[in-house]
């Protein structure tokens, strides 16, 4: 049919009828209706009757035309988050009648949802600040293609040796018709059957090699979809006894896949050879955070999260707030995915982005001043200033608290071999990092006479391999030593020297006199004390005024806990929302709606 026999008019009569995606993919047939399928006017129309079925606040449509907004961009992401997924009602609050709550009523509820994902941790906090923890890690298993092409040439074989059966059958039965009473027939029936008797044993020796018996009687199990490998047992279980069941399985196992290799840390690898799960890619979503192709990784982690602690009612009240900790290395599109996410999947009323050194500055009440956050496998020098990440003034440093426990793990060669056996990441608890600590003069430590104190420490190994369950390690000058070798590889005297070189005089005062500690590496006892030694050190200028402070509390939540205490940002109403990097970015369901992602880009 041809499609302009209909008036444009027919065209959006018809359109009316249909779903936003459906006129979307109906404009991708030809040019003729692709004209059709953008006209505003059908848009206008199709605005309208979806916004007639939420009860949300938007503005009418001369103030959104004064706006220059996309009516299509609109209805697709209304439609989206009506439809996606689950479709709950929306909740409507009791106190300001609103479905998107206003400020004071945010802010007098608490209903703030928190997600910091580190390295080692994830810290969640509830609303009425409940604190919550889960290992920053999960399992994808290994979906092995190599057994099922064998499986389907050794099907392929027996199925072409069954014609070469029937074959000889006939050959056989046909010589024998022909040749009955000749002696001569005699001989060439003995060859015929000599020569299909050789055939069988041949492939018998071939079907025995390649163990036909085996793939048939016994059916390889589909690996399991990504799971949590500390929550869902019953998977954990089930791969585990795949590779009982299939122990050759498990040789096709040695290499990770490449799609998350540059997800793996040495977590990730301790994890697997503790638990015994070769057959698992156990991966991180920290380190999905810093990658634009890996946000499948990141939202199935956060997915688990919102279900095991039960968030998702909570996040669609009309009052609730997702704060999301993200690093200053998190990739935009990422953060655009994410937004997309939330808002059309989780249905989350609001949500804010916060740059994690602005955590600590909110607990603490500074706005200019310079943060280090220390975690277990990174580190962040971040300068401040008027309450903003300055985007060209932060470093991010590979070095954390894991290499305090990598070090250690270098002095257990010394010890019985049984000690060899150790994970790395078992060192790196609280139990042993209590024992540690940074000299404020490590020359003092090598000039001490008499034995070395040894410590003996009792670690607690929790496996379900072969691994023993109680350790008793004895350590000495290590405890010392490995925490010296990992602050001498951050250098951070001289890259503190390096973000604050060229700020004025008043800044340059304020940020020396506010250097704040974050981070569960920053809990190393002496860190503080030696770090404003070197600084002093190295700025004699300054040395007055240098000053080191740790925020409150456990260091390794400080990040989640100061997220709690960021402001609420309301946009001015009919206005798109404005990101500014190192700044905190405010979102609520409506403006998603109306503006999208667009000051992101």
């Amino acid at each position: 049919m041809d499609p302009p026999v209909f008036p444009e008019e027919i065209w959006i009569k018809i359109l009316l009828y249909c779903d936003v995606p459906d006129i979307i993919a109906f404009g991708s047939t030809c040019k003729y209706l692709r004209k059709t399928s953008d006209t505003d006017y059908l848009w206008k129309m199709k605005w309208l009757q979806l916004i007639s079925k939420v009860q949300f606040k938007f503005p009418d449509i001369k103030c959104l035309q004064l706006l220059s907004v996309s009516f299509k961009a609109m209805c697709y992401r209304l439609y989206m988050v009506i439809t996606l997924g689950e479709n709950p009602p929306f909740p409507k609050c009791c106190h300001c009648s609103g479905y998107t709550c206003h400020r004071n009523c945010v802010e007098g509820s608490s209903s703030k949802v928190v997600i910091e994902i580190g390295n080692k941790f994830t810290w969640v906090i509830t609303p009425h600040f409940g604190l919550k923890r889960h290992f920053s890690l999960f399992g994808i298993p290994k979906c092995d293609t190599k057994l099922h092409p064998i499986q389907n040439n050794n099907t392929n074989l027996s199925q072409s040796q069954i014609k070469i059966n029937k074959n000889d059958k006939k050959q056989s039965s046909s010589s024998s018709s022909s040749g009955g009473g000749v002696g001569g027939s005699c001989g060439s029936n003995s060859t015929i059957l000599n020569r299909t008797k050789t055939d069988y044993k041949s492939i018998a020796k071939k079907l025995k090699s390649l163990k036909l018996s085996e793939l048939t009687t016994n059916k390889l199990p589909r690996p399991s979809g990504p799971f949590c490998v500390f929550c869902n047992s019953v998977k954990l279980y089930r791969e585990k006894k795949r590779l009982t069941v299939h122990p050759l399985e498990a040789l096709c196992y040695t290499k990770s896949n490449p799609l998350y290799q540059r997800l793996i840390n040495g977590y990730c690898t301790d994890t697997v050879e503790v638990l015994g799960i070769p057959n698992v890619d156990v991966v991180s979503p920290a380190e999905a955070l810093l990658d634009d192709a890996s946000f499948s990784v990141l939202k199935t982690f956060v997915d688990h999260l919102f279900h095991q602690m039960e968030l998702t009612p909570t996040l669609r009240k009309p009052n609730a707030v997702l704060i999301f900790c993200e690093p200053l290395a998190m990739h935009p599109l990422l953060r655009k995915q994410l937004l997309h996410y939330l808002f059309q999947e989780v249905k989350v009323a609001r949500v804010c982005l916060v740059p994690k050194p602005l955590a600590a500055c909110a607990m603490l009440d500074v706005e200019t001043c310079v943060v280090i956050d220390s975690g277990a496998l990174s580190t962040t020098v971040a300068v401040v200033i008027n309450g903003r990440v300055m985007p060209q003034r932060w470093r991010l440093l590979p070095v954390g608290g894991w290499h305090v426990a990598y070090h250690l793990k270098q002095a257990m060669h010394w010890q019985p071999k049984e000690y060899h056996q150790i994970p790395i990441s078992h060192l790196d608890t609280i139990a042993v990092k209590e024992r540690c600590r940074l000299s404020y003069n490590i020359e003092n430590e090598e000039i001490k006479k008499g034995p070395t104190k040894r410590e003996h420490i009792n670690l607690r190994v929790d496996s379900y391999a072969d691994y023993k369950q109680f350790w008793k390690v004895s350590l000495g000058p290590e405890l010392y030593i490995a925490p010296e070798m990992m602050y001498v590889s951050l250098n951070l005297p001289q890259i503190i020297k390096e973000v604050t070189t060229g700020l004025d005089a008043d800044l340059m005062h304020d940020c020396l006199s506010n250097i704040l500690l974050t981070g569960g590496n920053t809990d190393l006892s002496g860190f503080a004390l030696r770090l404003r030694k070197d600084l002093k050190q190295l700025l004699p200028d300054h040395q007055a005024i240098i000053e080191v402070q740790s925020c409150p509390g456990t260091h390794s939540w400080n990040v989640a806990m100061g997220s709690t205490y960021v402001p609420l940002a309301v946009n001015p109403d009919k206005t798109p929302p404005e990101y500014v990097e190192g700044n905190p970015f405010w979102l609520s369901r409506e403006e998603y709606v109306l503006f999208g992602c667009q000051s992101l880009e």
